[in-house]
């Protein structure tokens, strides 16, 4: 019988605020640990790189579609929300009302305490319980997130603190304004209903534009980089560093964002790998031990000001 987990509301304040030089940075610890704008101050004021969260609250399974949140302890889907451990036990995770598939990991739904502000970077902490929403396992996950001269940088590491082997994924999940993803991998899974099912011979695409249909593109063997255009000549580069070999790119029906999500893993990895495919980026940690990944977003050129805008 499918656990059903409460919907509790989220609070997106108080805010933290961080900036450097002209990025800013800010973050909703209490709403799932996730960063609310990322914009940079230039003659037009600040230019937004993220989609905003402006929302006070929200129930915690119907988030904005803004900003960017932390997937933890694994990113996107787990196909009927159960999947095998590594000693065979099977794992039935609860779900909220209505949702067959787990999702997103447990750090967005919750509320994450600060362990640390400083003017340029903020560190902040979740504790998952054994057992907790049916996760087996105890664990902690700490995310450091920085405002720099490059842009922003947002980095995550997950610790085991239960007795026994825990699977574990992790990355980041934010919503662009871009029109226009730039990147490179190897790999594309094919999927049904954001499921993935097993890797094709087709060759990824390394344009990836907003489109009114929509998609969702499963990437695997990625360098970590990408180039994002906006509608206003500004660009934006990622660099991942290599335990984010997955991407996720999604563009909604109606285009009004573009998602690329640095990840560790395909969708529904644990399954997939427990089915032995190879290539899934599923990890495995013993007890006391950590994963640890990270991300720049560095801003790139401006728009030269056409005539008549403010110089």
């Amino acid at each position: 019988m499918t656990k059903f987990r409460e919907v509790v509301s989220l609070s997106a304040e108080p805010r933290l605020s961080i900036s450097s030089g002209p990025h800013v940075v800010e973050i909703a610890p209490a709403a799932g640990g996730r960063i609310t704008r990322f914009a940079t101050r230039g003659a037009r004021g600040l230019q937004d790189w993220l989609v905003p969260v402006t929302a006070a609250s929200w129930p915690c399974d119907a988030w904005p579609k803004g900003g960017s949140y932390p997937l933890v302890p694994f990113s996107n889907r787990v196909r009927d929300a159960r999947f095998a451990a590594p000693d065979g036990a099977v794992v039935e995770l609860a779900t909220f009302p209505g949702m067959a598939h787990a999702l997103h990991g447990f750090g967005q739904f919750a509320a994450w305490s600060v362990e640390l502000q400083e003017a340029d970077c903020a560190v902040l902490r979740y504790v998952h319980g054994e057992g907790e929403h049916g996760w087996p396992w105890a664990f902690e996950a700490v995310q450091l997130i920085e405002a720099n001269a490059e842009g922003a940088r947002l980095s995550m590491r997950i610790a085991n603190r239960s007795l026994s082997p825990m699977p574990v994924g992790l990355g980041f999940h934010p919503y662009f304004g871009a029109q226009e993803a730039e990147l490179h991998a190897t790999t594309h899974w094919r999927h049904e209903a954001e499921i993935a099912i097993e890797p094709t011979i087709e060759s990824p695409a390394r344009r990836h534009v907003r489109e009114s249909e929509g998609y969702t593109r499963y990437l695997s063997g990625w360098d970590g980089r990408a180039t994002l255009h906006y509608a206003d000549g500004r660009t934006l580069g990622l660099r991942a560093d290599d335990t984010l070999n997955h991407v996720v790119v999604h563009c909604p029906a109606g285009a009004g964002y573009l998602c690329v999500e640095p990840v560790s893993h395909v969708s529904d990895g644990f399954n997939l790998a427990a089915r032995g495919l190879a290539g899934t980026g599923i990890a495995i940690i013993e007890p006391g031990s950590e994963i640890r990944a990270s991300l720049v977003m560095a801003a790139g050129a401006n728009p030269v000001p056409r005539d008549g805008d403010a110089a």
